[in-house]
């Protein structure tokens, strides 16, 4: 743990190679990401595990998504700090802070500008797919961003990689994820059990994405980093 204190620099963080253009990647991808969560979150129909995770805890105890789930990404980073900061860049503090507050400022945005009928109901049942299907997407695309641009990984997607590097000799990187990614899912939805917490519409498509994201982000990051960052390490 010391060693890896030690390791940790704001120096590192900055003087690396075409910072610029990893931080513009880094920050509009996660400024993204929280934009395109907030329609997945108000369509109700599943998102990523660790938003389903923290949502339905967040209502669970009456907190905004925001302000949960920035206990949340404290309690995981310094966990990540003190096991492989290696782990820790920028882009871990400004999605440790910005994507929750951003899904709740969209989220409020929507309430106010949105006919609350689009989402709640199944009267637009073909307009709700398709923003569901596009927010989805594009949220992919924004994390491929956010990940190929090399400058730290959230506090979850961290600890996610030092669960896959410990267990790497049993079982290959996707199936890890899968596990950890189902784990946070299953903790969720019984936190949303014991509170009655509404999450029959969500659980179903946050298991299906859970298991799809991992090797979504890696197709989608491929690409994204061989055409268009073209981001050398």
């Amino acid at each position: 743990m010391k060693n890896s204190l030690k390791e940790f620099s704001f120096k590192k963080m900055i003087f690396q190679p075409q910072f610029a253009k990893k931080f513009c990647c880094m920050f509009f991808g996660i400024l993204f990401m929280g934009f395109f969560l907030s329609f997945l979150i108000k369509i109700n129909w599943g998102t990523d595990p660790a938003s389903f995770h923290n949502k339905t805890i967040s209502l669970a105890l009456g907190w905004t998504f925001g302000n949960w789930q920035l206990l949340y990404n404290t309690v995981c980073f310094v966990i990540v700090l003190l096991i492989n900061c290696k782990l820790i860049g920028l882009g871990t503090f400004f999605n440790w802070v910005l994507i929750g507050y951003t899904a709740d400022f969209f989220c409020w945005l929507w309430d106010r500008t949105i006919p609350a009928a689009i989402f709640s109901t199944n009267e637009y049942l073909a307009l709700k797919l398709a923003i569901f299907v596009l927010a989805l997407l594009l949220f992919v695309i924004s994390a491929a961003f956010y990940m190929n641009a090399q400058l730290g990984l959230s506090p979850y997607d961290a600890l996610a990689r030092i669960f896959s590097e410990a267990t790497e000799k049993h079982m290959p990187h996707f199936a890890s994820r899968i596990i950890y990614d189902m784990t946070i899912v299953a903790i969720g939805a019984t936190v949303g059990i014991i509170f009655g917490v509404p999450i029959k519409t969500a659980l179903p498509g946050s298991i299906a994405v859970g298991l799809l994201l991992g090797p979504a982000i890696q197709l989608v990051g491929t690409f994204v980093n061989k055409h268009i960052l073209k981001i050398e390490s």
